[in-house]
């Protein structure tokens, strides 16, 4: 596939995502952990752009992006919004969030996706060893967490 490809199916992606996020009526509707969940529509969402981050950025390119670090620590993978004492972003910031980082993504990695990454990605059994392979594979996690807020979003209506 080439990388106008991989990006048209990233800007579906992200754009589908800013779309569920725009379909929540309320902070308070994000904030509930519905039964048979782990976690709330705002963490699934927020954890959708600190693990595409942290993904790109650290092991791409061994860089640690533009998300601060108290919002990687809050979202990050194993985390609860049970552990909070209040949300570290409301739904608009992580919208704000969500399309900056489009943008970014699409300036900084535009012409590397064929490169090295910087370190090895393990998952599961498989090894992603470059750019683009991080990046598609951000793209899958994308498009699981937003299946994951998609049966939230109905279960807390």
């Amino acid at each position: 596939m080439l990388e106008d490809g991989i990006f048209e199916q990233y800007d579906f992606y992200r754009d589908s995502s800013v779309q569920l996020l725009d379909s929540v009526t309320s902070e308070e509707q994000a904030d509930v952990i519905p039964n048979g969940y782990n976690n709330s529509l705002c963490w699934n969402l927020g954890h959708i752009l600190v693990a595409q981050e942290g993904i790109t950025y650290d092991f791409g390119m061994n860089q640690p992006g533009d998300i601060p670090i108290e919002i990687q620590e809050a979202f990050k993978t194993g985390t609860s919004p049970k552990d909070w004492s209040a949300s570290p972003l409301t739904l608009s910031e992580i919208r704000e969030l969500l399309v900056e980082q489009k943008e970014r993504m699409r300036e900084n990695f535009s012409g590397k996706l064929g490169d090295p990454a910087a370190n090895v990605f393990a998952f599961s059994d498989k090894k992603l060893k470059l750019v683009g392979d991080l990046f598609i594979f951000t793209l899958w996690h994308e498009g699981l967490h937003q299946g994951v807020t998609n049966g939230m979003n109905r279960a807390s209506q």
